[in-house]
């Protein structure tokens, strides 16, 4: 089995490559070329490291980065700077979701594909509805915040234009607020948002998430529970 991990070298990336070398899988791993990786993940000989900036890889790039690979795994995000969420790619999630799905389709392969979303993102597919307030609240961080809006793209390809009626099978993982932890703790999945992302928040230590997010791809029982979904993923301490 071999994984791609974008992002690898972010909080919550590097974690997923934490957990898939734990479990013997071989890892290939996309970072940019600035980027500081830990040395558990440089040093160690069943991880492939790619380096280079993801927005900018045509698709024979991509091609060759996804094909023969398993599981697929997102975990992208704008960094936390001034540049990094005002400035370019606006729509470095998206974008890249879109060129993996597509490369996926054209050659014809089934790997799982993983998404780490937000629970920022409201999946009315399934009967989630915002208050007044985090209505208002979501509209101005699309506006203010590319990264939020980039974020919210990126789920809803997978839940609008990918949906249920599609070979590729996917599923957007939706943490509360994260939180660092040093090891994995007792978690709880659910279908839909039992707490408001806004005004009364939950926690999900990052490592949780990198837990339930491979389980997902070595658990056939979990992922034919949560394929074509949006399970959102709590700490138990913290509902």
């Amino acid at each position: 089995m071999k994984a791609l991990v974008l992002g690898a070298s972010g909080a919550t990336g590097k974690l997923v490559v934490h957990h898939l070398i734990n479990k013997n899988i071989q890892v290939r791993v996309v970072v940019r070329e600035s980027a500081i990786i830990p040395s558990q993940i440089s040093d160690n000989s069943s991880i492939e490291i790619i380096r280079g900036n993801i927005n900018d890889f045509d698709s024979a790039k991509i091609k060759d980065l996804i094909k023969d690979c398993d599981s697929i795994f997102c975990c992208l995000g704008h960094n936390l700077s001034f540049k990094g969420i005002l400035g370019p790619p606006h729509k470095l999630v998206y974008n890249t979701v879109v060129k993996i799905i597509e490369a996926i389709q054209s050659q014809n392969l089934k790997p799982k594909f993983i998404l780490m979303s937000t629970t920022a993102y409201t999946n009315k597919k399934i009967g989630e509805v915002n208050t007044v307030g985090e209505k208002i609240i979501f509209s101005l961080l699309k506006v203010l915040l590319p990264p939020h809006k980039d974020n919210m793209l990126a789920a809803d390809y997978l839940v609008y234009k990918m949906g249920s009626e599609t070979n590729i099978d996917w599923v957007a993982v939706r943490p509360d607020s994260l939180i660092d932890e040093e090891t994995p703790s007792e978690y709880e999945i659910y279908n839909q948002k039992i707490k408001s992302p806004i005004f009364d928040s939950g926690k999900t230590s990052r490592i949780n998430v990198g837990h339930f997010m491979v389980e997902l791809v070595t658990n056939d029982k979990l992922w034919d529970e949560w394929k074509l979904k949006t399970p959102v993923i709590y700490n138990k301490s913290s509902i």
